[in-house]
């Protein structure tokens, strides 16, 4: 006791004093963490906004189930045959009930309303243990449906009147007839659905309508089982379903691309966490300097090393929990700015309903992200200190006592980092890892390009400051002095405006790389031809168009070759596999997948049963030509042999790579495919394009593209990065601050240097100069490294492309990225050294010299 009472005395006489006593420079080291803890939690609560509307087939649909309800999820995604349910019934006797339900997100349009998103659900009136009591057998009863087309949907009456729809009206749902559906009644219970999908939810009649309504009869999409009181049920129930689902507790269903969406922006998060550290080692490391005599005396005089170590940790721990709390509004802020602006484009198509949530958890999340931030960035200085020991710190009676030169460890560990990162991902690309280690790559070569640059940064502006003194040898020598005795401090701002500029340029050359390249991919395998879909390009959602759509089709087609594709997903989110059903070697097939292997084994194979895998899925699952491989299917496990192995040639909807290419009729029988795309060729592309209208005035929602039109829907991949790009705007004026605050801490720390500067002689004039100067050489050292780093990161984006985006981008670097960028930094290098040169003449050095 004895002893912690004597560390707090300690921490409180020296640490808590000197963060009070300098509190300019506290607030200025706290700000300095806010900055990036901003960063972050913007960026976590657009991660968690886009997250949220997909907790509809899971949380957020059983928020009133008894504790320990589980959630039977089949392998093949949605599609729980019925009988499977059937045998959890017998199979499970501590289940009080077993709830199959039917859930898909969709897109949904009236007459008089404009198309919005809805969750279509379909359960017995056992989903009332799910959700809450409305009295559904009583209402099913008693209540008349209004009359109207089709099958007759309920929705809260409180949507009904926000969507602008009555009883009655007829609901048109993408890849239905006309006519399908209506609204057949309302109920008043929104609070039980108010957290699926902020209420905009459709219910069915009964699961089996639902099922027809998705083109999936005889399936459900998950069931849900309900324990008796006391009852154990996970062993029984996974026995039950073993090879055809899994069991666990209720969990969300999110897209392939969507989850690649996510991990990419833990990426941005974590330069954020980046720009925190930077920033407050900036800040905290010249606190420390001008107080290292006062903390080696401390160690001097007898405290232990360890304890001095603690208080020091300890010091930056509290700015960063300062600096994090400051952070929740702007944080909050900056999120909210962040969904309204991209989570609609997002998920626009999905069928979800995009809202701002406002959680309280914002607040201990800032704080902890503050405190590692004030940590890190404080474990240097401390480190340093330790290792120097107590007589060497009280020589220095303030300020960086000598030149300083940064050692050589970060270069060699920032190489290493760097190869690291190109092998890894040169790993990943062929299918062996999963696609969080692809971002996991990208994460390590930033850090690489971080230390890298903190070696690199001072001996190139060394360099240039050689060559700037020749011409101007008085603010040359000023400013070689101070990138000597500062260069740590210059390398970090430095390295932080690399690696933020990096991300961008990468990130937009990727954004205009993806548009550009799956822009042509129809002109050139399916130049004469339209196709049809029920959903837009890489919509969030697994669309399909109906069997009574399809004479529809045939009759607008009058005779020109029709071919169908046929979709079915094994698991889900980073762990998908798509099964396409085509016909094999048709011109729709041959277009949309290039054999790699011999063509005539490969289609012949595919007609007698056999399966072609893509480049990818061949290295995750390890086979080659006339293997047999395993795979699960809506009756358990099954083997297949390879007929080939593919490479998909135009992207799909859902942005994946691992795809296994079977004959229709297979698809169909094991994996219960649904038509998902169509396809109607044409003479010329001319006549393909004339016929356009004939199948829009279907009136069956479908989504028709020509080349042209597909030119302009490619764009729609640059909506999923559009985010990363502007996070990483957003990372570089953070950067930009940090360089200020930098700036601004030299001013404040050296005033009495530089009043003896200009006792002697120097101007405000060359003291302006040398600020200048200093930011005219980072834009040239950050313009460097960060095209560097960027080429190098859009090298890796593109080889981990058929991973990330399910088909191979080919690597380039457009120029206009570049620019864009190197102009945003010189505007924030700009900015940042106004103030500065203004505050700069703003000295009276005879009155410090006289205070000194």
């Amino acid at each position: 006791m004895r002893a912690v009472r004597g560390w707090w005395t300690t921490f409180r006489r020296v640490h808590l004093a000197g963060l009070a006593a300098d509190w300019r420079r506290t607030l200025l080291s706290a700000i300095g963490v806010a900055i990036g803890v901003t960063i972050v939690l913007g960026v976590l609560i657009l991660k968690a906004e886009l997250a949220r509307p997909f907790d509809a087939f899971g949380p957020a649909l059983t928020h009133a189930a008894d504790t320990g309800t589980l959630e039977v999820s089949p392998i093949i995604d949605g599609r729980l045959p019925d009988d499977t349910v059937a045998r959890i019934e017998n199979d499970v006797p501590g289940a009080r009930a077993v709830v199959p339900v039917v859930g898909a997100l969709t897109p949904v349009s009236a007459a008089t309303a404009d198309s919005h998103g809805f969750f279509l659900l379909g359960g017995t009136c056992q989903i009332e243990l799910l959700i809450g009591p409305f009295e559904c057998a009583q209402r099913a009863l008693g209540t008349r449906p209004a009359p109207g087309p089709g099958v007759p949907l309920a929705m809260p009456a409180a949507i009904a009147a926000r969507y602008g729809v009555s009883p009655g009206d007829e609901l048109r749902l993408p890849g239905l007839p006309p006519g399908a559906t209506h609204l057949g009644s309302t109920f008043d219970e929104l609070d039980l659905v108010a957290g699926i999908n902020d209420g905009f939810v459709l219910i069915a009649p009964s699961p089996e309508i639902a099922a027809r309504l998705l083109s999936a009869p005889g399936y459900a999409t998950s069931a849900f089982v309900v324990p008796r009181t006391g009852a154990g049920i996970a062993a029984d129930l996974t026995r039950s379903v073993t090879g055809i689902a899994e069991v666990g507790p209720p969990r969300p269903h999110a897209p392939a691309i969507l989850e690649n969406g996510t991990q990419t922006l833990d990426l941005v998060a974590l330069a954020g966490i980046i720009v925190g550290v930077l920033v407050a080692v900036n800040t905290i490391l010249l606190a420390v300097e001008d107080r290292r005599a006062v903390l080696g005396t401390v160690a001097a005089i007898g405290a232990r090393p360890a304890g001095v170590f603690g208080a020091m940790l300890a010091e930056g721990s509290l700015v960063g929990l300062l600096g994090g709390l400051l952070a929740v509004p702007s944080g909050y802020l900056l999120g909210m700015f962040l969904v309204e602006n991209f989570e609609r484009s997002v998920l626009s198509g999905s069928g979800a309903s995009v809202s701002a949530h406002f959680t309280a958890t914002v607040i201990p999340l800032g704080a902890i992200v503050g405190i590692v931030c004030g940590v890190l960035a404080m474990l240097g200085p401390a480190v340093r200190l330790i290792r120097d020991g107590g007589l060497a710190s009280m020589a220095v009676a303030g300020g960086v006592p000598r030149g300083r030169r940064v050692p050589l460890w970060p270069l060699l560990v920032g190489v290493a980092l760097l190869v690291g990162a190109v092998l890894l991902l040169q790993v990943v690309a062929r299918g062996v890892l999963p696609l969080a280690m692809g971002i996991n790559g990208l994460t390590v070569w930033l850090f690489g390009v971080v230390l890298v640059t903190v070696w690199l940064a001072p001996r190139i502006a060394a360099l240039l400051i050689g060559v700037f003194a020749r011409g101007r040898a008085d603010i040359g020598r000023l400013l070689g002095a101070d990138i000597q005795r500062y260069a740590l401090l210059f390398a970090l701002s430095a390295a932080l405006l690399t690696e933020s500029a990096g991300l961008v340029i990468a990130a937009q050359s990727m954004q205009t790389l993806a548009a550009d390249q799956i822009a042509e991919q129809q002109a050139d395998r399916l130049p004469s031809a339209l196709l049809l879909s029920a959903q837009a390009a890489f919509d969030q959602r697994d669309s399909a168009i109906s069997d009574p759509v399809m004479p529809l089709v045939h009759e607008a087609a009058a005779g020109q070759p029709v071919s169908s594709r046929w979709r079915s997903t094994i698991g889900t989110g980073a762990a998908t596999r798509l099964i396409f059903g085509v016909t094999p070697g048709d011109w729709y097939a041959a277009a949309m997948f290039e054999p790699t292997t011999d063509r005539a084994r490969l289609w012949q194979g595919m007609r007698d049963g056999e399966v072609a895998v893509s480049q990818l899925a061949a290295g995750r699952l390890g086979v080659g030509v006339g293997d047999v491989v395993d795979l699960p299917t809506v009756n358990g496990n099954r083997q297949f042999r390879v007929a080939g192995v593919v490479a998909p040639q135009v992207a799909n909807d859902a942005a994946v790579g691992d795809i296994v290419v079977v004959s229709d009729a297979r698809a169909r029988a094991d994996w219960a495919a649904v038509r998902d795309q169509v396809a109607v060729n044409y003479p010329t592309s001319e006549a393909a394009t004339a016929h356009r209208d004939d199948f829009l005035r279907l009136g069956a929602g479908l989504q028709v593209y020509d080349t042209q039109r597909w030119r302009s829907a490619a764009t729609g991949i640059s909506r999923f990065l559009q985010p990363f790009t502007i996070a990483g705007f957003l990372v570089m004026v953070a950067a930009g601050l940090s360089v200020l605050n930098v700036f601004i801490l030299g001013l404040v720390q050296r005033r009495r240097e530089r009043a003896v500067l200009r006792a002697i002689g120097t101007t405000a004039g060359q003291e302006q100069g040398v600020i200048a100067a200093n930011a005219m050489i980072l834009w040239v050292v950050i313009g460097v490294l960060a095209a560097l780093g960027a080429i190098g990161l859009i090298y890796l984006w593109t080889l981990g492309s058929p991973v990330f985006y399910g088909i191979t981008l080919h690597p380039a670097v457009p120029i206009g990225p570049v620019v864009s960028g190197m102009a945003v930094v010189g505007l924030i290098l700009l900015v940042s050294a106004v103030y500065p040169m203004l505050h700069a003449r703003r000295l009276e050095p005879a009155d410090l010299l006289r205070v000194g």
